[in-house]
């Protein structure tokens, strides 16, 4: 490894620390496969140097006291220009050169100062960089000059605002070959140039990016002396705004699109967003520079411009996995926005575009609640209060107006009014729609992939993905059908005389089947049932996979259809890392082996049956009529939901086959090591490979990175709710920890239940739970459903009205108390347990 000069492989390995924030951001574009000019990165090592020798130990005294004094600095950059560069430098710059066959061409000297292009602090125009040098000589003048830079009054304020130490800051420098034309006038010749960012930086709209364009190169433009063509990139489909006789040909503004969307993703992860500067000379595509956003407007509704930040995982934490793999995030971070907003689109309030709905936390997924607790108030008149309860979590509520016109409240029974209408008939178009997916879905499985040619497998995958995108408004549809439904229920509850009968009437929404998640639970007693008298049942269980020719048995046959119906649901499976059930059954072959030999049910209803009874019996025929009629209601409500939601995850079987099948070929081809690796990129990326943007180049690095960033957020605890300040970083909400014997929560299903708790962080963790043993979970999801078959009671930390733990608790008449933040570490595995759902309680007992 040479002394003062790295490559940009070299520079890399280096890190930032040692070459400084442009280098870093060039080091990585190269990495991932984006093209750059030769360059070479000068390390730090020679500031450094120079300033230990020629900086006298005084004057960096009177610096240290008199930090703001400008002649001081002024001293400190007149002995930098003037000073010496070391011989040795000078030797090895002069062998660099020849060795990258730079010695003749033009460079650029541009600083790259240590802690500069970072997340908070970006030095933008702070340092000096001097174009179209040639020659050692020049060089060594530009590279003065560059090192100086950090010497100057603004400078030295700079980075004293952003809290560096006077000193503190050394300076790297980038030796980038100039690539383009400087010749006059600058209309002549084939050169584009200009800057780009991932998000619009004037506005915060986070759902396109940002383009100005110049012919020529793009130092007056980066300079603010000239200004640029302005092009919009929507992000979503990468169509860009119409432009007329703008720079860029139709050609170049599409590959631009695409090596930014790319971009967004590979440096920025989704998350962060980018800066860039860029050249194109003729058709090809060079990037000069990458840095992060450091500062992005506050975009939000006007109510909220001024409030801090609200992010909750609430229900993300009960459907999504933890971490969502790269591939899933980069779907999630934009059909789930548009989803949230889709009904209030329609319905004539319009959500500003491009707001900032959803993020990253350590890897975990959060929705801003405060933009959501708005929209839904001052859409439709839905209490925060209210909102929080459908969420379950624990999470604060915003302020709201102490005032509002008439007006204002015209317009919201107006919008409930067309929501309505757009609802109407919802019901019976959902069920067909869900059903189709179900049977193209079983209908796909026939195919062997391995017989498709390359061209198949990529066109039906993007077909599967944008066929998953466009039934995104009707899982919305399908989510308000059931709030709406729920919410009249919630009417017709509240109008009982006693809390006690209102927690009973509750047990309304219990039974009947129908409910999508608790059926597939249900029919795995049934298969066990016949597994009990079949001698090749525990054959098949205990391979822990399907024979290659299942036979005509009851039980094969009930096995079968099992698959054929539920295959498309898994652990995880909203997530495409993880297997379904119709490719990987073990899990659930465990269930059925652990329910062969326990009892088909637990008595335990027939006393709130019969104090449902007598409550119904005790109210007036009409009132008894409507609470009955708002409870089918809201059954069949939920049912469709879960229908409208098991048929989004029935999409992702064809789509996680047919990447797993394009994963295969580009292991056997050499591209990455395992069919799953390509779970680690997103689909942006993944499209970028596909359609020939991007070589691969780095691919394998980009992989293992993401696993290694994966393997460190497993480690990091969250907070269910951060609050974020304008401007700021977000703040983890402190959860105290809990004492004493008992607790409160939402009492979600009546009745009482004494057991022993068992406390489970994961479905995989519940093989030691017993028939009749308390569940107590952090949430749960469709792949904790056959645990439901084993336990008495149910206890969850968060939970909401539509929670899917909820509905198979009520549906198999589990008492049930869920938002109970801390519930895991105040309860103990083992130790004795009582569940009174009809109280929201539960309270620790005596052995």
């Amino acid at each position: 490894m040479s002394g003062f000069i790295l490559s940009m492989e070299e520079a890399f390995d280096r890190g930032a620390d040692i070459v400084g924030g442009k280098n870093w951001g060039l080091a990585r574009l190269d990495r991932y496969g984006f093209k750059i000019p030769k360059t070479l990165a000068l390390t730090n090592a020679l500031y450094l140097e120079v300033i230990e020798a020629v900086v006298p130990e005084s004057l960096r005294a009177d610096l240290e006291l008199k930090s703001d004094d400008p002649v001081l600095i002024g001293q400190v950059y007149e002995i930098i220009v003037k000073s010496d560069l070391p011989e040795m430098f000078i030797t090895e710059l002069n062998t660099s050169l020849a060795k990258h066959n730079l010695q003749n061409s033009d460079l650029a000297v541009r600083s790259s100062a240590v802690g500069e292009d970072g997340s908070s602090a970006s030095f933008a125009g702070q340092h000096q960089s001097v174009l179209s040098i040639t020659g050692v000589d020049a060089l060594i003048i530009a590279i003065k000059q560059c090192f100086a830079s950090l010497w100057t009054p603004s400078a030295v304020a700079y980075r004293q605002h952003m809290g560096f130490d006077i000193f503190g800051v050394s300076m790297a420098i980038t030796l980038c070959e100039m690539v383009g034309e400087r010749t006059e006038p600058r209309t002549k010749g084939q050169t584009k140039a200009g800057v780009a960012f991932t998000v619009d930086p004037v506005t915060g709209r986070r759902d396109i990016m940002v383009v100005e364009a110049v012919t020529g190169l793009a130092d007056e433009l980066v300079n603010g002396q000239v200004q640029g063509c302005r092009y919009e990139i929507f992000r979503e489909d990468l169509t860009a705004s119409l432009v007329k006789n703008g720079p860029l040909s139709d050609r170049q503004l599409e590959l631009l699109a695409n090596q930014l969307s790319r971009l967004h993703w590979t440096m920025g992860d989704g998350d962060t967003a980018y800066d860039t500067e860029w050249v194109f000379d003729g058709d090809d595509l060079y990037f000069v520079q990458a840095r992060p956003v450091t500062v992005i407007p506050h975009l939000t509704f006007p109510k909220l411009a001024s409030d801090p930040v609200i992010w909750s995982n609430a229900n993300f934490k009960e459907v999504l996995a933890e971490i969502p793999c790269p591939m899933s995030w980069s779907f999630i971070e934009t059909a789930i926005p548009e989803m949230l907003h889709i009904i209030p689109n329609c319905t004539g309030y319009q959500v500003p575009k491009g707001l900032h709905t959803i993020k990253r936390i350590k890897g975990r997924c959060y929705a801003n609640l405060s933009e959501l607790q708005w929209l839904w108030y001052d859409g439709y008149g839905q209490s925060p209060d209210d909102s929080n309860k459908n969420l379950g979590g624990h999470q604060p509520a915003i302020a709201l107006p102490e005032k509002e016109s008439w007006f204002v409240k015209l317009k919201r029974i107006w919008r409930g009014i067309r929501v309505m209408s757009l609802l109407s008939g919802a019901e019976k178009k959902l069920e067909e729609a869900s059903a189709d997916i179900f049977e193209r879905v079983r209908s796909f499985r026939k195919n062997d992939l391995r017989d498709w040619k390359d061209e198949e497998l990529t066109d039906n995958l993007w077909r599967w993905v944008e066929d998953t995108k466009n039934f995104m408004p009707d899982f919305a549809k399908g989510a308000n059908y059931c709030g709406i439904k729920l919410f009249l229920f919630d009417q017709q509850v509240s109008k009982l005389k006693t809390e006690a009968d209102r927690m009973l009437a509750y047990a309304l929404l219990s039974g009947g089947g129908q409910m999508d998640s608790a059926e597939h639970a249900i029919s795995l007693r049934t298969i066990a049932e016949m597994a009990r008298n079949d001698p090749k049942a525990t054959i098949i269980l205990e391979s822990n996979d399907l024979p290659a020719k299942v036979g005509d048995s009851a039980f094969e046959t009930a096995l079968r259809r099992y698959l054929d119906l539920y295959g498309h649901r898994g652990v995880g499976e909203l997530d495409m890392r993880y297997p379904r059930w119709s490719e990987a059954p073990r899990f659930l072959f465990e269930q059925i082996k652990f329910l062969m030999h326990q009892e088909k049910e637990l008595a335990g209803r027939s006393a709130i049956d019969h104090e449902l009874r007598q409550m119904l019996d005790a109210l007036p025929g009409r009132q008894r009529k409507a609470l009955v009629a708002a409870a089918e209601q809201a059954r069949a409500g939920m049912a469709l939901r879960e229908r409208v939601k098991s048929a989004i995850v029935a999409f992702m079987e064809p789509v996680r086959r047919l990447v797993l099948e394009k994963g295969r070929r580009m292991a056997l081809e050499g591209h990455i090591q395992t069919a799953d690796d390509l779970c680690w990129i997103t689909f942006q990326e993944f499209s970028a490979f596909i359609d020939g943007v991007w070589s691969g180049k780095g691919l394998d690095y980009l992989i293992e990175a993401r696993r290694a960033q994966y393997d460190q957020w497993v480690k990091e605890t969250v907070s269910d709710v951060y609050t974020e300040e304008p401007g700021q970083q977000p703040v983890q909400q402190i959860v105290e920890r809990l004492t004493g014997n008992e607790l409160l929560g939402f009492g979600a299903f009546p009745g009482q239940y004494q057991g022993t708790a068992r406390v489970l962080r994961s479905p995989e963790k519940g093989q030691g739970m017993m028939q009749g043993d308390i569940m107590v979970a952090p949430f749960t999801d469709p792949s904790w459903t056959p645990l439901f078959l084993r336990a008495g009671a149910l206890v969850m930390e968060i939970g909401g009205a539509m929670s899917h733990g909820v509905i198979v608790a009520r549906e198999l008449g589990l008492p049930t108390v869920v938002n109970i933040p801390g519930a895991l570490e105040w309860v103990e595995d083992g130790e004795l347990l009582e569940v009174d759902g009809s109280l929201g309680r539960i309270a620790k007992k005596a052995a």
